[in-house]
């Protein structure tokens, strides 16, 4: 059976593994992005990490942070750039592909066993149909998975960067002070691990900023300025989560994963959550349907890549 080598490229670490046409990622090693010139240079040290791994791999299939167009590739938060077709050559490799981060996520969620995500709200039926993943990090990511017939077919989506705003009263005067700080409030500018401090600093005018990462666990111990800007982000989270569902009518689920929420999954309050994904009306019936889950695998890019390699050994086959 082949192999494929699967890699999560971000900007501050890129993870490598390998998977059969069938199986999850196997092999998992992380390398800082700093401990390495480049992707190469990550390659390199896997290859020489795996050297005890019977079978080498004969394709790659890459997830990166950044727009993926043509086979060369620039990193949005890392000054590395990505030749898809001297991989392949130098490696040896029958084909090399690469999916942007969330594109991978998508390819990740029908092959999810139950203890890999969380329900959030009522346990409702999976449905036949689209199916959306969205998640704050160092930026927002916001994918699709569409059925296909006997296949399904991933869209990539740039949706964070779509407009946001206040939609109840006491978030009037907290968007005013961001739309302050910035030329354009759009989802990321609010739903990301950045987005998360500049709430924070809106929401408590005169306090001392503090990192997204202090922030967690200000919340996490209980301090009432860092839980009542984390319950805004999660409600806010919660709305656009709901945004998603009804651009892609996603009846097959919505799923929220990300580095943010990761961190501070303890925080969020499944019930609040599911009453603000729901509220859109006239449409609410319709989201009232849709079940929303949080992603609890650790790899999830990884095992995109996985799934997305089946198809890619049919292509380059």
């Amino acid at each position: 059976m082949s192999t494929t080598l699967v890699a999560d490229i971000g900007g501050t670490n890129t993870r490598l593994a390998i998977a059969s046409r069938t199986g999850r990622p196997e092999h998992i090693h992380t390398f800082p992005n700093d401990s390495v010139s480049d992707l190469v240079g990550a390659i390199d040290a896997y290859v020489a990490h795996m050297g005890r791994i019977d079978r080498r791999p004969d394709g790659a299939v890459l997830a990166v942070a950044g727009p993926v167009q043509g086979r060369n590739i620039v990193l949005t938060n890392r000054d590395w750039k990505i030749d898809l077709d001297a991989i392949q050559q130098q490696f040896k490799l029958r084909y090399v592909r690469a999916l942007n981060d969330f594109e991978a996520l998508a390819w990740a969620l029908p092959w999810f066993e139950p203890e890999d995500v969380h329900q959030l709200g009522p346990a409702l039926p999976v449905r036949n149909g689209t199916k959306a993943v969205l998640g704050p990090g160092t930026g927002l990511g916001v994918s699709a998975l569409i059925p296909d017939g006997h296949s399904w077919f991933a869209l990539a989506t740039e949706a964070g960067h779509m407009s946001f705003g206040p939609a109840s009263e006491d978030e009037w005067e907290v968007f005013a002070r961001i739309a302050e700080e910035v030329p354009f409030v759009s989802a990321e500018t609010i739903l990301s691990g950045p987005g998360l401090e500049r709430l924070y600093r809106a929401a408590n005018p005169g306090r001392p900023a503090r990192t997204a990462k202090a922030i967690g666990t200000a919340a996490l111990a209980g301090d009432a300025a860092a839980v009542a800007t984390v319950e805004l982000f999660m409600r806010l989270l919660a709305r656009f989560a709901g945004d998603i569902a009804l651009s892609f009518k996603a009846l097959g689920g919505v799923y929220v994963a990300g580095g943010v929420t990761a961190k501070l999954h303890a925080c969020i309050d499944a019930e609040l959550f599911r009453k603000t994904f729901v509220r859109h009306p006239p449409h609410t019936h319709l989201l009232e349907g849709i079940p929303t889950f949080l992603i609890r695998y650790e790899e999830p890019g990884l095992y995109g890549c996985a799934a997305s390699a089946a198809d890619a050994v049919g292509e380059y086959s």
